[in-house]
């Protein structure tokens, strides 16, 4: 594992935290969905982020119409793109590689998150290899822990993926 990585370190601010438009320059995510707003760790091993539940969103009207919820598998989402950040920072060529969800185990759901609510990441690496990275990790609301899983991370290479999605021939 690389101790630092030079390509996210230059995105830190003077207190070495990660603001939403650094943390947009790193994930491969539009703005509907990034879930992770500010990163005040991270290192190798372990990243602590924060994500605030927004008052409006399609996700918020359209889930549980007339009790505004965030969804448990956003909370999750969430915490893996947390988590991603830690496997980003320990590849020396990150932005040539995608993570993909590869296996997301021993999720429980513990708490509810409403618009306005602020919930903290806590996720740390497992194990990484060359091609899959073991994460566990937690959300938090008002410091009570709502949610957590152990997530497996796929990488592969970007142009290794665009190739596996084009269409072969017909059949």
């Amino acid at each position: 594992m690389a101790d630092t990585n030079s390509q996210i370190d230059r995105h830190r601010d003077s207190l070495g935290h990660l603001d939403r438009a650094a943390i947009r320059s790193i994930l491969p995510y539009g703005d509907e969905f990034l879930f992770v707003d500010k990163v005040t760790k991270l290192t190798a091993e372990e990243v602590h982020a924060s994500y605030t539940v927004p008052n409006a969103s399609p996700f918020i009207v359209a889930h549980f119409r007339g009790l505004p919820l965030m969804p448990g598998a956003l909370m999750g989402e969430g915490m893996a793109q947390a988590g991603t950040l830690i496997v980003r920072y320990n590849l020396e060529d990150h932005q040539n590689m995608d993570i993909l969800a590869f296996q997301i185990e021993s999720a429980r759901f513990l708490g509810p998150a409403q618009p306005g609510d602020r919930l903290d990441y806590v996720v740390r690496l497992l194990r990484l290899r060359r091609q899959l990275a073991r994460l566990e990790g937690e959300v938090q609301n008002r410091g009570r822990r709502i949610m957590s899983a152990r997530v497996e991370l796929a990488i592969t290479e970007r142009s290794r993926l665009l190739e596996d999605l084009r269409p072969g021939p017909a059949p």
